[in-house]
């Protein structure tokens, strides 16, 4: 596994475990149909889907031996883990397990619990990927497999690392290299080196240093090795720090680092670049939507806007693309859908314009043949068009407002309603399909959690629903007298099961609010959910509700105590840009059109390190 520089919360894996550390070399006995399987699983050129599918034809086979069958799950296993769908992953792994412990193949069982480390590592469960790989070490002690081994105890390492451990994490990464010299695994001392560069911090000289040296190795064994696509965006990374972060002072000037803020910018891309076009050529969807992200990001810093937000949506879509691909399927037959409506406006549109047409003709026919009443026929015949192009202009205003409030509406369920019922399907496929992932404790709290989560997803869908149903003929506000209490109770509901965060609500007087309860439950719930985003990771996390009146008006404001706003989103939040997150609440342009909609003005004040207020007046 190579950690990615930027964010110590995202990593990528890459086949752990060979196939042919658990597959023996004599192949007497087999059938041919086995023999063609272990080439197939050898092959390098298959991947994503493709291999899935395959895969998965295989394991139909009715002659398929038990020894046979476990090697196929615990490939199909690593498969669906390099599509990031680990649900599937964790399944296949522990039927893996299953038929290696009773088949006593100790070395197909040491793969199975590298792998499954790997899903609790991507889970940030990492007392557990300790745990997996700790019984894989054992095993390869036991075997005196150096190599693997090695790569076990690099895989400790980049979990306590993940832990913010980082002298245990150098222990483990210093010992891990100690058995990769020992052994041909160069592949193995090349990701160590990637990972331990990150241990420099600040020190980009000798990171650079480091990363460099690993992406010999990786140029040299495997250029298009999943981890030399993240070493080199690695290191894009680390020139692109040394200006986004003001550093340029601290380093010395040498021909590794030029005093130039716009050369290191250029360097940065290069390596971005080629990342992406690596991570491309191996169809790796997610490598390349995060570095597209980092090129965003330096495309910034350069001042170039307009290809900065171009690939940042290229980020998005990407990522979108791996975790919430059901609900993505959702939304693209929603909006096939819509296409089919429009069309059949269009073809209504069609009609009387065909309509009109033909009684233009019978005009023109009558008029030839009753010169005498020609008068009276023009007469009515111009009538009837102005008429049919009143008509159709009315039909036209109608469309385009159509769109737009769809577009509108689709936007507020696909926020409100996509995250939480993917959370929840993953909890349920986790529970159901693999109990063993889970000890006793974290069984109970993620069977607290599904019902917290299905209590406060029922209530949310009954609410968006009768909205939407109020809303299918005009997507106007309903003005009505609305108790301030009973809208911090169903924040309250809402956000009950969110963790590492204290929510408190304010109403000292017991407010009534004139306004439309439905716009203003959305624009709180999102500036809610923005604001529990701010806090992640951050200890004693606070968010404070409050209500007052203030000059006649009633003001509503959330504070929280994180990392506030810097100069660049004030900037953007001010001049109406839009901003915010394809997956956490609503983005600020649509928080400002709802709030418009119910004669509502948004404010906000913002200390960097000192958190931020959002203010609603109404």
């Amino acid at each position: 596994m190579e950690l990615k520089y930027k964010s110590f919360t995202r990593v990528s894996f890459f086949g752990v475990c060979t196939p042919g550390s658990f597959i023996t070399k004599k192949i007497k006995g087999l059938s041919l149909f086995c023999f063609l399987l272990f080439s197939f699983c050898a092959t390098a050129q298959q991947k994503g889907q493709g291999l899935v599918d395959s895969l998965t034809d295989v394991l139909r086979n009715s002659r398929v031996e038990d020894s046979t069958k476990a090697r196929v799950l615990n490939r199909l296993g690593k498969a669906y883990l390099n599509i990031s769908d680990f649900t599937n992953a964790a399944k296949y792994l522990f039927e893996s397990l299953e038929i290696a412990q009773t088949l006593k193949n100790d070395l197909l069982e040491a793969d199975c619990y590298s792998n499954i480390g790997v899903i609790s590592f991507y889970h940030q469960e990492y007392d557990n990927t300790i745990s997996y790989r700790l019984k894989a070490m054992a095993i390869y002690e036991k075997r005196n497999m150096v190599a693997e081994k090695g790569t076990a105890i690099k895989s400790i390492g980049d979990a306590w690392l993940k832990k913010n451990d980082s002298a245990k994490a150098l222990s483990y990464y210093n010992e891990a290299l100690k058995l990769f010299k020992q052994s041909p695994d160069r592949i193995g001392e090349a990701g160590l080196y990637s990972n331990k560069s990150i241990l420099y911090n600040t020190d980009y000289e000798n990171k650079i240093l480091m990363a460099l040296e690993a992406q010999k190795i990786w140029d040299k064994e495997s250029p298009y090795h999943p981890g030399s696509i993240i070493n080199t965006g690695n290191i894009g990374v680390a020139y692109l720090d040394i200006v986004r972060f003001d550093n340029l002072h601290k380093v010395k000037n040498s021909s590794l680092i030029p005093a130039d803020r716009k050369v290191l910018l250029t360097i940065a891309e290069t390596y971005f670049k080629k990342a992406i076009a690596m991570s491309r050529y191996n169809k790796d969807v997610e490598n390349e939507a995060y570095f597209t992200g980092l090129l965003a990001e330096e495309q910034e810093q350069k001042g170039d806007y307009k290809n900065a937000y171009y690939n940042f949506r290229k980020y998005q879509d990407g990522m979108d693309s791996i975790y919430s691909q059901e609900n993505k399927n959702r939304i693209a037959k929603i909006e096939s859908q819509r296409e089919i409506d429009i069309r059949n406006k269009e073809i209504e549109l069609n009609k009387l314009t065909i309509a009109s047409q033909q009684k233009l003709r019978i005009g023109l026919i009558a008029g030839i043949s009753l010169l005498a009443i020609i008068g009276t026929l023009l007469y009515w015949q111009s009538r009837t068009r102005k008429k049919t192009n009143t008509t159709l202009l009315k039909l036209n205003n109608e469309l385009e407002e159509a769109n737009k409030i769809k577009a509108r509406f689709f936007a507020i369920l696909s926020h409100d309603l996509r995250s939480p019922v993917a959370n929840l399907i993953n909890f349920l496929h986790l529970q159901k399909e693999e109990p063993k992932l889970f000890n006793v404790q974290q069984a109970q709290a993620h069977q607290q959690k599904i019902t917290s989560s299905a209590e406060g997803l029922l209530e949310t869908m009954e609410s968006m629903l009768l909205w939407s149903k109020g809303q299918m003929e005009s997507f106007k506000p309903e003005i009505k007298s609305v108790s301030v209490s009973n809208l911090f109770e169903y924040q309250k509901k809402l956000f009950a099961d969110t963790e590492n965060v204290t929510i408190h609500f304010d109403d000292p007087q017991g407010l009534i609010v004139n306004t439309d309860e439905n716009y203003l439950r959305t624009i709180m719930q999102n500036l809610t959910a923005n604001a529990v985003r701010a806090l992640k990771n951050k200890s004693g996390a606070v968010i404070n509700w409050q209500a007052r009146t203030e000059k006649g008006r009633t003001i509503l404001s959330v504070t929280d105590n994180g990392p506030g706003i810097s100069d660049v989103q004030a900037k953007a939040l001010n001049e109406g840009i839009v901003v915010g997150s394809s997956k956490y609440g609503l983005g600020f342009h649509l928080i400002r059109d709802l709030a418009k909609a119910i004669d509502t003005k948004v404010s906000f004040k913002s200390k960097p390190g000192a958190g931020t207020t959002f203010i609603l007046s109404t």
